[in-house]
This record gives structure tokens, sequence and C-alpha cells, in this order.
């Protein structure tokens, strides 16, 4: 490759569209971004909760958010992309607000991010350059394909719904272990702030808890409770946010308004591309994980904000202010975030002592301020805690989807094997970005290497370490922006050196390519079986093969040598590109012993979650759900509750699964002790692989006078109790419980499986 266009500029003038088009383009843009917030109200949000939370997120986030970064912005942009940008530097600021709000018992703070949309307006210096500003539109098509890729995640909603109802009428159902644990926190940001973990007073908070913060905001300001906020409404918002942020990203780095629904592709549809005819199939957003989705829209920010300092088309002090929001921003709501930004910048620094020595000075600058926010966030959010996060690339080996299908390995051989299948097809959303360094304008881009150098240490983190819940595969999640996203700066460079003809012919060889690429292998060699290792290895040569293959084909399409290799490679990085897409695709289409028409009558038939008995793994009942509602309803939001349930069996509290936090959930109060999983210590206690979620509390003196006295109370528990600061107990009938708890405390409420007590005074 000759040249690359990776600079940030706006894509050269074309005609512009028809008034008829524009209109078109804008209202099936629209009708698609509101039927998917729909979807919240046929999941059981009532629709004018789902109308406030939307007017919520719009005046308090969007509102402002788009004013700070059309401040700061280049002159010339685009409407989509302030909304999106501005959505998320909006949630910071409403992360702030709303932990202000919770730390100071004022709910009237979580509107507090309005008052700087009033600022900048305000202003002389900024109200100027508000109105100076220039929005130019898009091709009519481009926002309505991003939104339609957006439509992609609707299974993945209705397995989420399905698999976390809101309400059921009575009976007991087992619930994602995880959901109730991201419901209790956001509980404690709402009314507490980030003090103590919801369910073990005694454990300060260490977590990255700015997504729950960001929940908690939209509920106070809004009034919509927050397991609807939480469980459907940002579920339904986050797929729009992430793909309009990285869409319109893709255009700003490269010119070209193709590039962001080809980055929405790769990032929404695109899957890790393996050639083991298993699926792989991921997306940068997750319903279960609600500090991933709104993660990336910051940290897809922050990388643009790079380039366009870099680039010197944004207002220095502007620019440096968002991106300090942004990487504190992002660094809060997802702890694997800034190290991939962290390491990209370490990859640019050092590609630039080597090709543009000019650049050094200002990528070091850069770097030293986002490694400040990555240590305040070690400190002042995650207090020193990696949460049970280790170095281990044997614990990561075991980990990696390729030992469930293959058996954990038994040699360093079958380890290594199953190290590279994983990171490589973390890797393949980022090949495009691989033609970069060719060229003499992309070796001294900065944005390439940052892209380059984010997305390696993404899909390098899931061969290097292991987590007891798997969560170090969150840092090739929030990786795949960047790597998309090099794939279409990669593109772009590929449309330009090798003009539309010769592009189109790599493209039909990359596409029939990748057929091959995905289907070949398992075809000739069979069903992939847990023991077949030289069948794996077999079904990889032939990957390599095929790609191999769709290089000669290129190369043999053109004359001349410097366009053969051109071709052969613009062919290669298109086969594996469209291989990942495509095998995504298929699995999505015609998984093991399915048809799509199977799949439509499924989803249409499908029953909800089943009853569960009471004393089920997992299970939560209408009652104890009723119970602890109960006591939010009646109580103080200081008011300290305790309850004699502790795992997610009806089990006696050692070496259980503690991962119980029903009570703090749906009480929205601190609770002394209810689980103790995800907690600091732990992970200290139990560093090696699940251990931590099987550890005995670290106080059993303060369990056994908890359990102690709902079993078989005494005046002396009772006094030690309320000297604790206890008011409220929650007797759960699963576990041993005396007939009564007076004279010690009055029966204030009784639902099925559940007696709520109050000590007096």
């Amino acid at each position: 490759m000759s040249s690359t266009p990776v600079t940030p500029e706006l894509p050269a003038p074309t005609t512009t569209p028809s008034a008829a088009l524009r209109t078109l383009g804008a209202a099936v843009t629209v009708l698609l971004v509101a039927g998917l917030l729909a979807c919240s109200v046929v999941g059981g949000m009532p629709l004018p909760h789902a109308l406030a939370a939307t007017l919520v997120v719009l005046g308090t986030q969007v509102l402002p958010g788009a004013l700070a970064w059309r401040a700061a912005r280049p002159r010339d942009g685009w409407l989509l992309e302030d909304l999106a940008m501005g959505f998320a530097v909006g949630s910071v600021l409403a992360i702030g607000a709303q932990v202000v709000a919770g730390l100071t018992g004022q709910p009237w703070v979580a509107f507090s991010p309005l008052a700087v949309a009033v600022v900048l307006v305000l202003v002389p210096g900024t109200r100027t350059r508000l109105r100076t500003a220039r929005t130019r539109p898009l091709p009519w098509w481009c926002a309505p394909s991003v939104a339609l890729l957006a439509l992609v995640t609707l299974p993945q909603l209705r397995s989420y719904f399905r698999a976390v109802p809101l309400h059921w009428g009575t009976g007991s159902r087992a619930i994602d272990v995880d959901a109730y644990l991201h419901l209790a926190l956001a509980g404690q940001l709402a009314h507490r702030g980030p003090t103590t973990f919801p369910w073990v007073q005694s454990e300060s908070l260490a977590y990255h808890w700015f997504s729950h913060a960001w929940v908690a905001q939209v509920s106070v300001a809004s009034g919509v409770p927050l397991d609807e906020v939480l469980f459907r409404f940002m579920a339904v918002l986050m797929p729009i946010v992430v793909v309009f942020a990285i869409a319109t990203a893709a255009v700003r780095l490269t010119g070209r308004a193709w590039a962001g629904p080809v980055a929405g592709l790769l990032a929404f549809v695109g899957g890790d591309l393996n050639v083991l005819g298993k699926n792989a199939s991921a997306s940068p957003v997750a319903p279960l994980s609600p500090s991933l989705g709104l993660a990336i829209p910051m940290v897809v920010a922050a990388a643009v904000v790079l380039a366009l300092r870099w680039n010197k088309s944004m207002s220095g002090g502007g620019g440096l202010v968002l991106l300090v929001v942004l990487c504190l921003g992002a660094s809060g709501t997802k702890g694997s975030t800034l190290p991939l930004l962290v390491a990209g910048l370490g990859l640019t620094l050092a590609a630039m002592l080597v090709f543009d020595r000019s650049r050094v000075l200002s990528v070091a600058g850069d770097l030293a301020v986002v490694v400040g926010c990555l240590l305040f966030a070690l400190v002042v959010v995650f207090h020193g805690s990696g949460a049970g996060l280790h170095l281990s690339p044997s614990d990561a080996a075991d980990q990696i989807p390729a030992a469930s299908w293959l058996g954990k390995p038994g040699t360093r051989f079958q380890m290594a094997l199953i190290l590279a299948i994983g990171t490589a097809g973390v890797l393949a959303r980022g090949a495009g970005a691989l033609v970069l360094p060719f060229s003499r304008t992309g070796r001294r881009s900065p944005t390439s290497w940052l892209l380059i150098g984010g997305g390696l240490a993404g899909a390098g983190a899931v061969a290097l370490f292991a987590h007891p819940g798997r969560s170090q595969w969150y840092f090739a999640r929030t990786a795949i922006p960047l790597l998309v996203l090099g794939s279409a700066m990669g593109l772009a460079a590929m449309v330009s050196v090798l003009g539309a003809r010769r592009f189109a012919r790599a493209l039909i060889v990359g596409v029939s390519a990748g057929v091959a690429l995905v289907w070949l292998g398992p075809a000739v060699l069979g069903t992939l079986r847990p023991g077949g290792w030289g069948v794996a290895e077999s079904m990889i040569a032939v990957g390599l093969a095929v790609v191999a293959a769709a290089g000669a084909a290129g190369a043999a399409w053109t004359r001349g040598r410097v366009n053969r290799l051109r071709l052969a490679g613009a062919a290669m990085v298109l086969t594996v590109l469209a291989g990942g897409v495509l095998s995504s695709v298929w699995y999505v289409l015609f998984p093991p012993g399915q048809t799509p028409v199977s799949q439509i009558t499924q989803a249409i038939s499908a029953p909800p979650l089943p009853t569960v008995p009471v004393t089920a793994r997992l299970a939560t009942s209408r009652g104890q759900i009723d119970a602890a509602r109960w006591i939010r309803d009646h109580s103080d939001v200081h008011d300290l509750v305790m309850t004699n349930r502790h795992c997610t069996g009806p089990v006696a509290p050692v070496n259980c699964d503690s991962r119980r936090w029903t009570v703090a959930a749906f009480s929205e109060r601190q609770v002394l002790v209810e689980g103790w999983t995800a907690t600091p210590m732990s992970a200290k206690l139990g560093p090696e692989g699940r251990d931590s979620i099987t550890v005995n509390y670290w106080k059993p003196d303060l369990l056994r006078l908890n359990d102690g006295f709902i079993a078989d109370p005494t005046e002396d528990a009772a006094r030690e109790l309320r000297r604790l600061g206890v008011r409220w107990i929650f007797v759960d009938h699963t576990r041993p419980y005396a007939p009564t708890l007076e004279p010690y405390a009055t029966l204030r409420y009784r639902s099925p499986g559940v007696d709520v007590y109050e000590f007096p005074g």
C-alpha cells in the first residue's frame, strides 16, 4: 500500500441528497430506533416509564454531552456524531451527578448535567463555538443502515428478557446469577453512593460501579423503578448507542460514509473467527453486563479525541478536558477499557520513536493523561483490587471456548494451540488494520498504532489472564470497536490504493474464499469432537490454505508485480473479515439441528421461564421479592437489614456459592451480610480459579451471631445486633428460623416463605 487516508477529515463533498431522500432516511432511522426501544415495553416495562427514561437520557445526558462535543470537535461534523459522542460524554456527567446525589441524599442533583448545557450556551466563547460549528448531511442511507444493524441484537434481547423476567405471579424462578448483583449495586448508588457493597456491610465498595450509577441517575431523575431501567431500558438502549458510536467514529477516522455501516457490521454481525465448525459469535454489548455496553461509547469517543488531537483538528483545551472526562468514565464503567488504551498508546509511542519523532511529545503527554486516569480508577474506584483477575496462561487456556470443544489441554503444545485459536479468533475482526503499517502515511499515523495496539492487548489478555467468572474475556469484547475501527481504516486505505475496480475484484475473491474458510474444513473432516486434536490441526491447515489460495487468486486477477502484491494482500484480508462475518451469520441462521423457520417458531412460542421449587439453586420467589419490596417502602434509605440466607442454594454457609443478593437488590437497603462474593476480600482468599465464589465468610463470629439470632433468638444477640445498627430482619424460611423473634423484634410483614421483623426503637 502506497498511501493510507488515516487522517480524520470530513468526507469529500458529494452530491447533496434530495429533501425527500433525507426525510426518508431520517424517518426510517427514527422508526428503527423507536422499534428497538419499544422492545422494553414488550418486555414488560410500562410505556410511560419507557418514555420518561428516554426523555431523561436525552435531556440530562445527550443534550449537555452533545453541546460539549460540538464545542470542541472540528468545525465540520454531523448530527449523528454529535448525538453519539454526546451520549458518551453526557453519560459520564450523569454518573458524576448521581454519585453526588447518592452521597448527599439530594435527588435533585441527578439533574445537574443540565447546568453544563446552560454554561456552554451562556459563556461567550463556547456559545460562539457552538454557533459556528457546522453540521453537514451524511448520505441518506447511512443512518438507516447503521440503525438496522442494532436489530441484530433482538435474539439476544429475547433470551435475556426470558432469563430475567420483570414480574411473575406466584412461585419461584431461577434467575441469572448476576442479575440481582447489578440491581443491588444500582440501589446502593441511587440511595447511599459508592460506600460499601450492599450485600455485605463490612466491605468497602471496590468494583466498576459507574454503570450502576448511570442506572441510578436515570431512575432517580425519571422516577422509573431501578429494575425496569436496568433489565429493560438499558438493555435495549445500549445496542443503539454502541453501534452509532462505532459507525460515526469510523466515518470520522476514514472520511468515508460507507465505513460507518461496515464498522457496525463487523462489530455486531462478525464473530470471533474460527475454522473448526463451531459458533464463536460475540458482540460489544451484553445485557447481562451493563458495564460493557455503557463503556464502549466512552472508549470509542476517547480514541476519536486522541486522533483529533494528534491531527490538530480539535481545540487543545477542550480536547484535553474531553479526554480526561471520557477516560475517567470508561475506567470506572468497565475495568477492561483503559488498559487497552494504555497498551495502544504504548505501542504508538514506540512507533513514533521510529517513524515520526515530531509526534513523540504529544503522544507521550496523552499517554501520561490516560495512565493518570487509570491510576485514579485503580485507587479510588477499585481500591487496588484486581477482583480475582490473575496472570495464568494455563488457567486462561482452560477458559477459552476451544477447550470446551476439544477438552482441557494436557500438553504444552495443546495449551499453545488453544491459546492461539482464542487469540487469533479475537484478532480476526482487526485484519484490515494490518495493511496500515505497509504505507508511509499509515506508519506515521499514531491512530493506526493506537488501534492495532489496543486490539492486540484485548486479544492477548484472554491468553494471559484468568478470572473466576471468565471476565478476562471482557478485554476482548472491549477491544471489538478498536479492532473494527482499525479494519475500517484499512479498508478505506485499500479502496484508495487499489481503486474501485480492483477492490471489487478483491472483494469477490474474499467473500467467496470466506465461505470456504468457515465451511471447507468441517465439510471435509467432519464434526470436531472432544479429544480431536489432530482434526483441529487439519482444519486449521485447511483454513490457512484457503487464505493462501485467496491471495493467489487475487494476484492472478491483475497485472504488474506491485498490483499483484496489493490485490493478493487485500484478498487475504477480506477473506478473514468475510469469514468472521459469515461464520457468525451461518451459526445464527443454521445452528445444529435447526433452520431459520424453526428458530422463528421457537421464538414466537418460547415458554416463559419455568417455575422451580423455592429450594432450587438460584431460585427467587415472589414472596421473597414482595417482602424485600415491603422493607424498601417502609424504611429509611440508611436502615440496615439482616437475613439468614447467604448462598445460591438453601444450604449452610460453609464453602457454598455465596452469590446471593436478593434482599439487597429488592429492598435497596444495606444488608449486614447476605452474600460475600465479588468483593476484594473474597478474591484475595480465593485467588485461583473459581475459589472466590465458595470461600467462607471471613468474619465467622458475625455470621454466627446473624444466623444464630434468627434460628434461636436471645436477648444478648438482639442487643448486639441493635448495637451494630440492624433495624430490619428478613427471615427466609428456606434456612433455619425460630417460630417467632418476639419479644425481641416485632413482626411487621409476612409473605409466602418470608417473615419481616423490626427491632424496636
